[in-house]
C-alpha cells in the first residue's frame, strides 16, 4: 500500500467550517485514462451519512448543502446511509429529498443490515440513481463517462465482474465502492478513479497506530489517495458515525474533485 497523492494532486486546498463539520476538501486530481473532453468536469464526492441515532440531521444537511453549492456535474455517494433501525430510512427520504445534482450511489453494509431494499427505493424515489453491480454511461462535453457500482462486499452483495459486464475498456471511468478493498478487484478492469468509505479513515486515528490497527483488520486503504495499480482510489473519511460519536484525527468531510487529464507526451 502506498499513497500517491503527491505527485497525482495538484493545489490541494482544506476548508473548515464550524466545529460539527464537516470539512471541505477540495481538490484538483489528475485521473488516469480520463477523456481530455472531460479536463474540467467536477464532482462531489459522500458518503457514510449514518442516518440514525449519533449523527446530527444538521449536519448531514450541511454536508448536502455543501456539496450542492459547489455545483458539482456530478454527485457521488459510497454507502451507508442509515443504521440502527429501518425507522430511519424515512429520514434519509427526507434529508435527500432536495437534491438536484445528477446522482449515482451504492449501497453498504449498514444499509443491507438494516433495510437494503428500503434505502435502494427512497434514494430512487428521490431521482437517484441506485448502482448494483452494475454501470451508467453519461454523456459529458459530448463523450461518454461510465460511473460503475460495485455492491457491497461485506454482505457478500459485491460482484465486481457482473459490474464491468460491457463497460467500455478506454475512456472516462469512475468506479463506486463502498469497501475499499474492492478497489483491488476495480483497478483489474484498467485506469480510473475509485471513490470508497466505509473506514470513517479510521474514525479515531492516532498516529500510525490506527492505521496499523486496520491493516490488520485487513483494511489496507484507510484515507486518502493510493495508487492501485493503474487505477487511483479516494477513501473519503465519510459524515457519521455508526458506534463512537466523537471523531479524532479523521473529521468527517464532504470532498469536492475537479478532474483533469493526464498530459498527453
Amino acid at each position: 500500500m502506498h499513497s500517491v497523492a503527491a505527485p497525482l494532486l495538484r493545489r490541494s486546498r482544506l476548508q473548515t467550517r464550524k466545529p460539527l463539520g464537516p470539512r471541505l476538501v477540495e481538490r484538483e486530481v489528475i485521473v488516469p485514462g480520463l477523456d481530455p473532453a472531460h479536463d474540467g468536469i467536477k464532482i462531489a464526492h459522500l458518503t457514510d451519512l449514518h442516518v440514525g441515532m449519533l449523527t446530527p440531521a444538521r449536519k448531514i444537511l450541511r454536508a448536502l448543502e455543501m456539496a450542492q453549492a459547489a455545483k458539482p456535474d456530478l454527485l457521488l455517494m459510497t454507502g451507508d446511509f442509515v443504521c440502527y433501525s429501518p425507522k430511519f430510512v424515512g429520514r434519509l427520504a427526507e434529508l435527500t429529498r432536495g437534491i438536484s445534482v445528477p446522482t449515482y450511489t451504492v449501497l453498504g453494509n449498514h444499509d443491507y443490515w438494516t433495510d437494503g431494499a428500503g434505502v435502494r427505493r427512497a434514494l430512487e424515489r428521490n431521482g437517484m440513481a441506485v448502482l448494483r453491480n452494475g454501470h451508467s454511461e453519461i454523456q459529458l462535453n459530448n463523450a461518454p463517462l461510465t460511473v460503475v457500482g460495485i455492491d457491497d462486499a461485506i454482505t457478500g452483495h459485491a460482484d465486481h465482474k457482473k459490474a464491468f459486464t460491457g463497460v467500455r475498456k478506454a475512456g472516462s471511468r469512475i468506479v463506486l465502492t463502498h469497501v475499499p478493498n474492492m478497489a483491488d478487484r476495480a483497478a483489474e478492469y484498467g485506469q480510473g478513479l475509485i471513490l470508497a468509505g466505509h473506514t470513517h479513515g479510521g474514525h479515531v486515528k492516532i498516529g500510525s497506530l490506527t492505521e496499523k490497527i486496520a491493516a490488520r483488520f485487513g483494511n489496507r486503504y484507510l484515507a486518502g489517495f493510493y495508487g492501485v495499480k493503474q487505477a487511483l482510489l479516494y477513501v473519503n473519511c465519510g459524515i457519521g458515525s455508526s458506534s463512537v460519536p466523537i471523531r479524532a484525527g479523521a473529521p468527517a468531510e464532504c470532498a469536492i474533485f475537479t478532474l483533469r487529464a493526464p498530459q498527453q507526451r
